[in-house]
């Protein structure tokens, strides 16, 4: 897997339009059925059709990454955990040797599904929370309690010290104007045993918050995590809401040879030669692109310690900052 991690820091780094690797992380959309309506959310501006994987789809998929790829995560734009299946694909993945995580906006966690999670071994889950009072989180996610979802995630966090689970449990805030006065405040009121990291994120795909991307240089992303919609149609990256850039369909055709493709090598070279962020799919969008610094370092450490450290780090820095 470091092989595999160098050998895409050096065509990232020398404008290899077709590294010819498999990426080091893939997401997979599950779902992209929700059940909250949230302020910031591109599904507001979705029009592809609304879907579940099936669970042939899944395996196939999970039996073709194996041994290639690190980490999966198991969301793009939809609820996870309203997948019927989500446990046996996280229990599938898990053994076929894949690192596991997902992101969910907890208001499905009870009891059973706490106990659920935590004996299903993933690895990794983000609890999504936009807000420290109830005002600022009902206004940005609609539909949600906020009294029951913090009463939900108090209880998974509580069955998750009782069980001593090793899964890394994060809770997230994006920072945007509702939210940014109160960041202070959500960082303390999420201090809590079994919380191993506070993410404060910026929004990434309506250009708004507090970090613009104005960076010229080719997006890290095109190199490294790919997506996979519901219905097997891999795309370049978690940005392409609509999947307005298909790649083809991964049960018709190869990950690794969709992922190399003419198609992506193009897409590839139109952010090697500075256009990437004026035109098509990348106009607008302002994902976090790290400095070349941080691309070399992290390439040393696996998807795992790399999701981990993240967390951690920005943690202490908006402690820092706030």
């Amino acid at each position: 897997m470091l092989k595999n991690r160098l050998s895409l820091l050096k065509g990232y780094l020398f404008k290899n339009t077709e590294p010819g690797l498999w990426p080091s992380v893939i997401g997979i959309e599950i779902t992209n059925r929700c059940n909250l309506d949230c302020l910031m959310c591109p599904r507001q501006n979705m029009t592809r059709s609304i879907g579940d994987m099936d669970m042939t789809l899944f395996k196939k998929i999970i039996d073709e990454i194996s041994d290639k790829v690190e980490y999966v995560w198991l969301q793009a734009y939809g609820e996870p955990l309203l997948h019927k299946e989500v446990f046996g694909m996280i229990r599938y993945a898990k053994g076929r040797d894949l690192n596991v995580g997902l992101s969910t906006n907890a208001t499905v966690i009870g009891s059973d599904m706490s106990d659920k999670l935590l004996e299903s071994g993933l690895d990794y889950i983000i609890l999504a929370f936009d807000g420290a009072c109830k005002a600022t989180y009902e206004k940005v996610r609609k539909g949600a309690d906020y009294d029951s979802v913090i009463k939900n995630i108090d209880l998974f966090l509580r069955k998750k010290n009782e069980r001593r689970s090793k899964m890394f449990a994060v809770v997230q805030c994006i920072y945007m104007r509702e939210t940014e006065k109160e960041i202070k405040r959500f960082l303390n009121m999420w201090r809590k045993k079994g919380v191993n990291g506070i993410r404060i994120r910026q929004v990434t795909y309506s250009g708004e918050g507090k970090y613009k991307n104005l960076s010229k240089r080719a997006c890290y992303w095109l190199w490294h995590d790919p997506y996979i919609t519901w219905d097997g149609t891999l795309i370049p990256c978690c940005q392409d809401v609509n999947a307005v850039y298909p790649l083809g369909n991964v049960s018709a055709a190869p990950i690794i040879k969709l992922w190399n493709s003419r198609k992506m090598q193009e897409l590839r070279q139109i952010h090697i030669e500075g256009g990437g962020y004026k035109t098509g799919l990348c106009k607008g969008c302002n994902m976090y692109q790290p400095g070349k610094l941080l691309v070399i370092g992290s390439s040393f450490f696996s998807a795992s310690a790399v999701n981990k450290l993240v967390p951690v780090v920005e943690s202490f820095i908006s402690r820092l900052r706030y």
